[in-house]
């Protein structure tokens, strides 16, 4: 069964010289004639231009997925700091706390009441601003007034 022959319309084409013996030579190649090689470059071209924008469609879908996925995992991230946060001031206060009953029995009477201070230092601190928390955190004489009040040498406001 013989090929049904394409439509095709008559244009002009201004073309450098260059260009011209190149594609002579391609059509003499391939055993083609020029036109034949044109309309193969031509269609190659349109072939990578409409690759092109599928490609820019691709990456636009994967960027927006990838925003979504980021956004989650920085939620997640976010989270999973805040509980070392928490954690981590308990584990801190507990220290105090155990240090200090230590020194001064009368302070607490069981490792509950300890407990029980440091989760709620713990969470005032995890609850303060992340430079506030940092600041005092690091200011040495704000720590020495936590231990020296842990230690019993004034009641401190646990209930923040």
């Amino acid at each position: 069964m013989k090929e049904s022959p394409i439509k095709t319309e008559r244009k002009t084409l201004h073309l450098p010289e260059d260009t011209v013996r190149a594609l002579n030579k391609l059509a003499a190649k391939n055993g083609t004639d020029f036109s034949k090689e044109v309309r193969r470059a031509i269609d190659e071209y349109l072939d990578l231009e409409t690759t092109a924008e599928n490609i820019d469609m691709i990456n636009g879908v994967i960027r927006q997925e990838l925003s979504g996925q980021l956004k989650a995992l920085g939620n997640r991230l976010a989270g999973l700091i805040n509980r070392l946060t928490i954690i981590s001031a308990a584990g801190y206060y507990a220290n105090i706390a155990i240090i200090a009953d230590l020194i001064d029995q009368d302070r607490y009477s069981s490792f509950e009441k300890i407990e029980s201070a440091a989760r709620k230092r713990a969470l005032a601190f995890a609850n303060q601003k992340n430079a506030d928390a940092l600041r005092t955190f690091m200011d040495d004489e704000e720590m020495q007034k936590a231990i020296h009040a842990v230690q019993g040498g004034s009641r401190v406001d646990f209930d923040l």
